[in-house]
């Protein structure tokens, strides 16, 4: 097959005069096929391993990278033919292109074909055809044998990349994990991405302008502009795209809300750590959550790194300025989702919430189990606030003093659900299962756990017309007319702009649970 017929795929998919990724130049032939590894910091991190085959790169995405352990199989799904500069190529792909995010050339070599079949060597064409290959690789991290074995027919090729037996195989040896730059510049994915950022604030088409003008700058070639929020630049890139189809809510539509709304939405963000519901497709495509703040996030977006329970760690973004607000999203973060506790005292909370979750449609019953809710934590003597959550429900959340932990706090949640559940057995129900729940309110206290998060208030959900979270009085939660979307992106700044931000000072009216705990008890024990 021609090699413009193998690449014509690669170059339908993209817009290579703006992802600025390798057209398929002529490149010099080697002595031994090549190979490289790129880690590829997309939507979702991942190894691309590239062999050279027939003139081109064939390659397979590996989530994980290759290991060096033969008891180990790695995933390894097939993607399109690339050329053969791609070897070469280190960048940051623009948000809105295929494959957006950071390339780091990992590894880079020649490989020997090894595939023998009654004593002579099998052509890497037959190999590629009978999803058998064998390899033996010769690079600057990466050496050895390795096997590629097709898992599948049709759709999207599943292979397995097996490290085979020989000298170089190693169970405790993993160069993914610790050789973190790259094998042609000595660069990280960050300083890639830093980089490259740079150079292109610095390109002909692109401005600097003031947080008073930020709104109407001029765009550069590639449809994409530079503002500055407070002290910091960002390169925003896209703002046509639609994410919410049917209401034509674009990106540039989520970033300009998240720019007007930070100055308000912050204080309730500041010092938590936030799990990112990204949709950079729309609304209407698949969306994921990523906890992990990617390598080619700039330096200036604060993060807190956390251990997980098994092993490893996660490095959490901390949403503590505008700025940061606004980077997100420019990411197609739609939603943020926040920790109750603050960065400096994980373990211990200083918000408590109950999530209303209604059973069918009606909303007058979630009204009322709210306002319910409102008095019986009044009696405990512990001030609750209330927000929509734009979706289906409302939050009531106990700001807390930081005295006791999650477990304690949890227990005490689960104690006030239970007792309202047992004395309102019509209405309200602790219940799990949906099919249980026979049309009752379902209060929800298990947001209350160590690394549980709820919504951002003002944050936007997934939802068409871009529905926020929407910090309310309790005196609206008696109108009849309220609903969990009411408020969305076009109209929550009059209200506002009208009444105030309800919210304001719920830090002051902390108190701890413990003699709320004292006087539950005696109610529970009557």
């Amino acid at each position: 097959m021609a090699q413009s017929k193998k690449l014509k795929e690669y170059r339908e998919r993209r817009d290579l005069k703006r992802s600025g990724e390798p057209t398929g130049r002529t490149v010099k032939k080697s002595k031994n096929p090549r190979f490289v590894i790129q880690k590829h910091d997309a939507s979702h991190l991942h190894y691309d391993f590239r062999l050279e085959i027939g003139g081109v790169l064939v390659s397979w995405a590996i989530p994980k990278g290759p290991s060096m352990n033969p008891k180990i199989k790695r995933l390894a799904v097939r993607t399109d033919d690339h050329p053969l500069d791609y070897a070469t190529f280190e960048g940051v792909i623009p948000e809105g292109e295929y494959g957006a995010g950071t390339v780091m050339v990992w590894d880079i070599g020649t490989y020997k074909n090894i595939k023998e079949s009654n004593g002579k060597s099998v052509p890497m064409s037959t190999c590629l055809k009978d999803g058998h290959i064998e390899v033996e690789l010769d690079g600057k991290k990466v050496h050895g044998a390795f096997a590629f074995i097709r898992t599948n027919f049709g759709g999207k090729e599943q292979w397995l990349c097996i490290k085979m037996r020989d000298k170089y195989a190693s169970a405790r040896a993993n160069p993914v994990n610790t050789a973190k730059k790259s094998a042609l510049s000595g660069r990280t994915t960050r300083e890639i991405a830093k980089e490259d950022n740079k150079n292109l604030l610095s390109a002909p088409g692109y401005i600097k302008v003031s947080k008073k003008s930020d709104k109407a700058v001029n765009r550069g070639k590639s449809g994409t502009r530079v503002i500055k929020v407070g002290k910091y630049l960002i390169n925003l890139s896209n703002e046509d795209k639609i994410l919410f189809p049917k209401s034509k809510i674009t990106k540039g539509d989520l970033i300009a809300y998240y720019h007007d709304i930070a100055h308000t939405m912050v204080p309730y963000m500041k010092d938590r750590l936030v799990t990112m519901q990204r949709f950079p497709e729309g609304i209407n495509h698949e969306g994921f959550f990523q906890k992990e703040a990617g390598d080619y996030f700039p330096d200036w977006i604060k993060t807190k790194r956390v251990k997980k329970e098994g092993g490893g760690s996660t490095n959490y973004v901390l949403c503590n300025h505008a700025a940061t607000v606004v980077y997100l999203a420019n990411q197609g973060v739609i939603t943020t989702h926040i920790w109750l506790s603050k960065e400096d005292a994980l373990d211990y909370p200083d918000r408590m919430i109950f999530d209303l979750d209604p059973s069918g449609k009606d909303f007058s019953q979630v009204r009322e189990a709210a306002l319910e809710l409102k008095d019986f934590l009044e009696d405990l003597g512990l001030k609750s606030f209330v927000m929509t959550t734009g979706s289906r429900g409302l939050h009531v959340v106990v700001p807390l003093k930081r005295k006791d932990d999650f477990d304690t706090v949890r227990g005490f949640a689960r104690d006030v659900a239970a007792y309202m559940a047992e004395n309102d057995p019509d209405h309200l129900t602790v219940e799990l299962r949906k099919e249980k729940r026979h049309g009752r309110v379902f209060v929800d206290y298990l947001r209350n756990g160590f690394a549980a998060t709820g919504v951002a208030p003002y944050a936007v959900r997934p939802k068409e017309g871009a529905p926020v979270a929407t910090p309310l009085y309790w005196k609206e939660v008696e109108d009849p007319h309220l609903a969990p979307q009411k408020y969305t992106i076009n109209n929550v700044f009059e209200k506002l702009k009208k009444e105030g931000d309800p919210w304001k000072g719920i830090n002051k009216a902390a108190r701890s649970i413990r003699e709320a705990r004292k006087l539950l008890d005696e109610l529970m024990e009557k």
